[in-house]
């Protein structure tokens, strides 16, 4: 692994990918597959909604760490008549889920992506314990079937085709193997499908040796057909089903048929604020949209779109605003079916202005709140705009790279992590409870303005990504960034245990934020690391469109 270097005049990765432009559709995800089977769809005649989900099923399979049947997704859309609408499939715990159901181990540990206490045998990360009911496949059947133009046979082709006949390693993903391969290696059917026999992992191409090794998922293949030929029913009821209850209760599991059976995607309506002239439309309630809002309302507070980027203050009042925000997030929010959360209070001009009167004129206070270690890469996102501009920003993960990191024996399927989302601590807003769901930070968002669709962002990389399309998005707005610039630009990210600013921010303002009272944490991003999330984009403009993704991922924007 690269090591961040802080040292002042130290080496740093210059890296830089070209914008996509075209004036007809486009289409920007983290595979070239899955970019080229959406434009497929979109040649053909169907819409963003038909090309933005059948990109999620390709990226199930293209990375497997990252999505797929067994996870969650959730989805904004605008339509061409300047309706905004989502469609949630976030996960829900097991009905048998309880607030004291993992041991926390003695001492100060904390694991997982959302750094809660650590459990015995880290049941709540990883293993069937962790797993809970996923809403992946049932949000997209529910998109396609109110919004979209195929069935869903068509839109899981390309990646039946995929899983059955191999995909080609990159590096990014030979380094999420190795490491994660302790994770995997505990599961046999986990085991025996991303490694070679003996637990080597597949390589990737080199110069000297050709073409590399390719990852065939044939058992996941005959699960995705059987889910194109009966429906959802399959997964949730029927064959599919039986085979996923009766692996996790074999193995000391708690989810069960009636969990599966009742899980239902749901349709509600975007959270929107306005941002200056923009009009912001995310996703509601438990996704991590109220964060962005609440952040982005502190930044107009602020006035931060009138000062210099170039300057410590600049930075120290985004971070200030992230750390308020992740603040109210982390003491007040839950599930609102369950949990008296504030939402609306926490999404209002009023409170921004409340916490913009508390950050003027102060230095930041070193309050701990959260906090988790530079992961790799985990969480997908795909934006789709088409010819009628019509847009869908849609983020799918698995919780954790890999999820719980259990496949389901002869199924192909990874399940998701469910329980890594709840505090394993009873008592507060994100504690377990059976049937509830998830505290999980994905946020896909559309912003339009005069009633003209204007940008469609979203991103990976658990809380990173929230920070990162905060920041993306006032990239473009308040500063005129290009999306490509928009979504590579410096960052920091302050959740309340330090700020991480990217080690590319020149010394001078590091050194200025120290002075504010800043805990300052250089850090650098690298092919196997997402400090700050990594952000997809694309910029609508009367000429056509400009799509922005990750420089260090083999993401792809393109478009006709």
């Amino acid at each position: 692994m690269i090591v961040a270097v802080a040292s002042r005049g130290s080496t740093q990765w210059d890296i830089s990918k070209t914008e996509a432009f075209a004036p007809q559709a486009m289409v920007a995800t983290d595979q070239p597959s899955a970019t080229e089977a959406a434009l497929e769809v979109l040649r053909e005649g169907g819409n963003a909604v038909d090309a933005a989900v059948t990109a999620t099923f390709v990226m199930g399979v293209a990375e497997p760490a990252l999505g797929g049947l067994g996870g969650g997704a959730v989805m904004v859309m605008r339509l061409p008549d300047g309706r905004e609408t989502v469609i949630d499939g976030s996960p829900i715990a097991p009905r048998a889920a309880r607030p004291d159901m993992f041991s926390l181990e003695t001492g100060s540990d904390v694991k997982g992506m959302y750094a809660w206490p650590a459990t015995v045998r880290d049941e709540n990360n990883l293993g069937y314990r962790s797993v809970g009911v996923p809403g992946m496949l049932a949000a997209m059947s529910l998109a396609l079937e109110r919004y979209g133009t195929i069935d869903l046979r068509r839109a899981l082709r390309p990646a039946i085709n995929l899983a059955r006949h191999g995909v080609e390693l990159d590096i990014e993903m030979m380094l999420t193997l190795n490491q994660y391969a302790e994770r995997l290696w505990m599961f046999p059917a986990s085991k025996r499908i991303y490694y070679k026999d003996g637990g080597l992992p597949f390589h990737p191409p080199t110069a000297l040796e050709g073409g590399g090794e390719r990852l065939q998922q044939p058992d996941l293949a005959r699960s995705l057909e059987l889910v194109g030929e009966k429906g959802v029913n399959a997964f949730y009821r029927g064959e599919l089903a039986s085979a996923i209850v009766e692996d996790v209760a074999r193995n000391g599991g708690i989810l069960t048929l009636d969990d599966l059976s009742s899980y239902h995607a749901r349709e509600v309506s975007a959270l929107v604020t306005q941002h200056g002239a923009h009009r912001v439309a995310t996703v509601p309630e438990c996704g991590g949209g109220i964060t962005v809002v609440e952040m982005l309302n502190v930044l107009e507070a602020l006035g931060v779109s009138r000062i210099d980027r170039d300057t410590p203050l600049y930075f120290h009042l985004i971070a200030e605003a992230q750390r308020r925000a992740f603040i109210d997030r982390f003491q007040q929010l839950g599930d609102p079916a369950l949990v008296d959360a504030p939402y609306t209070r926490l999404a209002s001009p009023e409170h921004a202005r409340s916490v913009c009167s508390d950050i003027e004129g102060a230095l930041a206070a070193s309050v701990r709140i959260g906090g988790a270690a530079v992961d790799a890469p985990h969480t997908t996102h795909v934006c789709v705009v088409d010819p009628s501009r019509t847009c869908v920003s849609l983020t799918s993960t698995l919780g954790a790279a890999f999820g719980s990191a259990v496949v389901v024996e002869g199924t192909g399927i990874l399940l998701s992590n469910v329980m890594t989302w709840f505090d394993p601590r009873p008592g507060r807003p994100a504690s377990i409870a059976g049937g509830k769901r998830v505290l999980w930070a994905p946020a896909p968002t559309i912003v339009s303005r005069d009633g003209t669709p204007r940008l469609a962002l979203g991103g990976a990389g658990g809380r990173r990504l929230i920070s990162g399309v905060a920041q993306t998005l006032v990239n473009v707005i308040d500063h005129g960034d290009g999306p490509q610039a928009a979504v590579n630009g410096l960052r920091v990210h302050d959740e309340g245990a330090g700020t991480l600013v990217d080690a590319r921010l020149p010394q001078p303002i590091q050194d200025a934020l120290l002075r504010m009272g800043r805990t300052v944490v250089p850090t650098e991003d690298t092919l196997a690391t997402e400090p700050f999330g990594r952000v997809n984009a694309i910029l609508i403009e009367a000429e056509g469109l400009r799509g922005g993704v990750s420089r260090l991922r083999p993401s792809v924007a393109a478009g006709f």
